[in-house]
């Protein structure tokens, strides 16, 4: 089977751990586009009408401010985690995710690949400071990350260099004032998902179908 995958950089490394790349084609997108929901639904569409050619269409993107909510494949079916976001997908499933939200509210969580490739609010306040200057960035970062409390850091297989990841999160708690804890990833779902397989908290698409809200609520 000749299988396509479109991935976001934030689960990237998790996907080449796993190891099933040399058998898969794949790109990954950078993690730029999740601050513009319509180019990333756009770019993803356009990578799926080049992938017509394939028997499957993997995308490690989940709901991802509706990004993917429109999207057609016309002769190729698509695979596609079911979960709210990434945090969910490197959880390992919806329910975990669930449970931590209602047992760990104020929450902003961290992965490698969040760490790698994507904007942490600590780089945006220093974005923010060189824009506007101290005073003016910690009103801004107020306003977007005050309600959080705490940082949890995800720690999924094989991950290397721990420690300068481990350093990071807790540069960000002790600049924001967050209580830091640590927890163990899950990459079943993730390894389900890059060998095709159908399974629990997955969603399968028939060709010719459009994905809708509905596909996040069986």
């Amino acid at each position: 089977m000749r299988v396509k995958l479109i991935g976001c950089a934030s689960s990237r490394n998790e996907v080449e751990w796993l190891g099933n790349l040399g058998e898969t084609d794949h790109e990954f997108l950078d993690y730029s586009y999740h601050a513009n929901p319509v180019k990333l639904h756009n770019k993803l569409q356009e990578l799926i009408n080049e992938s017509q050619d394939y028997d499957l269409i993997v995308l490690t993107y989940s709901r991802c401010s509706n990004s993917l909510i429109g999207l057609l494949s016309p002769k190729v079916p698509m695979l596609f985690p079911q979960t709210h976001d990434c945090i969910g997908f490197l959880l390992g499933s919806n329910e975990r995710h669930l449970r931590f939200v209602k047992e760990k509210k104020g929450t902003y969580y961290f992965s490698q690949g969040w760490i790698d490739y994507g904007r942490t609010p600590y780089s945006e306040y220093l974005e923010y400071e060189q824009k506007y200057g101290t005073k003016k960035a910690r009103q801004l970062i107020e306003n977007l990350y005050g309600r959080y409390s705490k940082a949890i850091f995800i720690k999924t297989p094989g991950m290397e260099n721990i420690e300068y990841y481990r350093g990071k999160v807790k540069e960000i708690a002790d600049f924001f004032g967050w209580q830091l804890e640590e927890v163990e990833g899950d990459v079943g779902l993730l390894t389900s998902l890059t060998q095709g397989k159908i399974g629990p908290d997955m969603v399968y698409i028939e060709p010719g179908r459009r994905i809708t809200e509905s596909h996040y609520n069986p």
